[in-house]
């Protein structure tokens, strides 16, 4: 059956401009001014509304266990993400057992992601370096899994020599390799500093993972991938000027890479963390301050910030309320898979950012990147009919779909609301209310 989108404001890297949708099996068949002469399927009004690809959010962490499991599983991810404008994800799976194969936790995540009600994929987790780590790699490659991902802290932790060996692998297979880039033993360092102070409100959160222990990492990374050449290292929620500044340097001498960030490195600063709930705003790496803000804003617009995701990974108030007098035994991690979209929507409206910079980092770069265009990402003839229509509105996040039950950007003034969602052609959100309660999302098999 055929729908048509009618009179809506499609949102292009120029601009918004009026035209109208043509939807069949699932995919974009026509845009522009489609006569209604011998249309005999169903019409949307969407007269005074934006219209957007839908977001693709590449980094979250739905089913996570990190010693305390998150609320969030995927089906109420998923819903969080269908009101939030979000129509595909790509999730971080946490950590499987000790020295356990490559695909041990794509195997539980692929159980996990069956009540998914968006379409979905998954990033490999990299614990450590087997023998067969390249077959193992190809195995995952092979089925649709061609990003992985890294890190320079926590309990499994990779050293240089590590490193070194899994971006030569990745670039013989052609595969990303994301990396959480932060300096373990500074973090481990001044974390016992502190502890030995009596310094544990949240506010030391921030100052046990200052900006520096982020920056050394990134340095160390691309000094380590330009042993290799290696280009499809892809570092995730970069939150801070100095990182940045060193990003450009090298981007600028013509080293390739992909840079991510996240809406609250935006929006938020560590201010937060003195107030009376500071630990619900816990999250690795932290807030910084206005500066970086600022910087992540401007770089942006330059271009050489690539995607804008979520790391959405969500702890009830109670277990975050155990950080209250003591930030070291405080779950990591925020919600944000509903806010992203309308707050980079409401950025780009306010004059903040471009049009091309919103279409860029929130739907076009995480498909290019990540294998999913031009199925995903873009209103285009042939592509998936992902599509998002915002109804212009004062909107705040006082009411989150996600079982965290509290949003981090509940002061945050959004000019818009989703107002529908489509899936593949398929109405799921309509005028803010869930129309259809037992879609499924599938999985895609990325290039």
């Amino acid at each position: 059956m055929q729908i048509l989108l009618k009179n809506g404001f499609i949102l292009t890297e120029n601009g918004l401009s009026k035209s109208d949708i043509l939807v069949e099996n699932e995919k974009i068949k026509d845009i522009g001014n489609i006569s209604l002469e011998n249309f005999n399927g169903l019409i949307y009004d969407y007269s005074n509304k934006f219209i957007i690809p839908g977001g693709i959010d590449v980094h979250t962490h739905f089913n996570i266990d990190v010693g305390v499991n998150s609320v969030d599983d995927f089906y109420s991810g998923g819903l969080a993400a269908i009101y939030g404008g979000t129509t595909t994800i790509v999730d971080h799976p946490g950590f499987g057992p000790n020295k356990c194969p490559l695909d041990f936790q794509i195997k539980n995540y692929t159980e996990f992601a069956k009540i998914c009600p968006v379409d979905y994929s998954f990033h490999g987790v990299l614990q450590h370096v087997p023998n067969d780590i390249e077959e193992q790699m190809l195995n995952l490659k092979n089925k649709g899994i061609t990003s992985f991902k890294l890190y320079m802290t926590y309990t499994y932790l990779m050293n240089d020599y590590e490193i070194l060996k899994i971006f030569e692998i990745a670039k013989k297979l052609n595969i990303i390799i994301c990396v959480h880039a932060e300096n373990h033993g500074i973090i481990e360092f001044l974390k016992e500093k502190y502890k030995k102070q009596g310094l544990t409100s949240p506010i030391y959160h921030s100052k046990s993972r200052p900006d520096y222990s982020e920056s050394e990492a990134v340095y160390r990374l691309l000094t380590l991938a330009k042993i290799n050449s290696f280009e499809k290292l892809y570092f995730v929620h970069i939150s801070c000027k100095k990182s940045l500044d060193i990003l450009k340097n090298f981007k600028d001498n013509g080293i390739n890479f992909f840079v991510e960030t996240c809406p609250q490195y935006l929006i938020l600063t560590q201010d937060y963390y003195l107030k009376n709930n500071g630990e619900n705003y816990i999250l690795s790496p932290p807030l910084r301050n206005k500066e970086d803000n600022i910087a992540i804003q401007n770089y942006i617009n330059l271009g050489y910030i690539d995607v804008v995701a979520t790391d959405h990974c969500t702890f009830s108030l109670k277990d975050k309320a155990l950080g209250k007098e003591n930030f070291l035994i405080c779950p990591n991690g925020i919600p944000g898979v509903q806010e992203r979209v309308p707050i980079m929507f409401s950025e780009f409206l306010k004059g903040n950012i471009s049009a091309k910079s919103f279409l860029n980092t929130c739907s076009l770069n995480p498909a290019k990147i990540f294998g999913l265009y031009p199925q995903k990402g873009t209103i285009e003839i042939g592509s998936d009919a992902d599509i998002v229509v915002l109804s212009l509105e004062n909107f705040k996040f006082t009411s989150p779909i996600s079982k965290a039950n509290y949003s981090v950007f509940e002061n945050y003034n959004s000019l818009v609301k989703v107002h529908s969602t489509f899936i593949r052609g398929n109405l799921i959100l309509e005028n803010g209310n869930l129309k259809n309660k037992t879609f499924k999302g599938i999985f895609l098999k990325r290039k």
